[in-house]
């Protein structure tokens, strides 16, 4: 039995990692990651330059 778990079980991770391995080299995943990526750099650059100008409020109305 613990042969027959063994093989089972190789043989279903071969058969995932050749799958996933063949989803990725195809040209919707690589433009789904690349938009993907894009998107989350807009997010990132949103986020952070909202947080400079909150500082720099915070920071004038503390100066006067």
């Amino acid at each position: 039995m613990r042969y027959k778990d063994a093989i089972i079980t190789a043989i279903a991770l071969v058969v995932s990692l050749m799958t996933l391995t063949g989803m990725a080299y195809t040209p919707q995943f690589q433009q789904a990651a690349v938009a993907e990526n894009a998107g989350f750099d807009a997010l990132a650059h949103d986020l952070f330059d909202g947080s400079k100008i909150a500082c720099a409020d915070t920071d004038k109305a503390s100066a006067q």
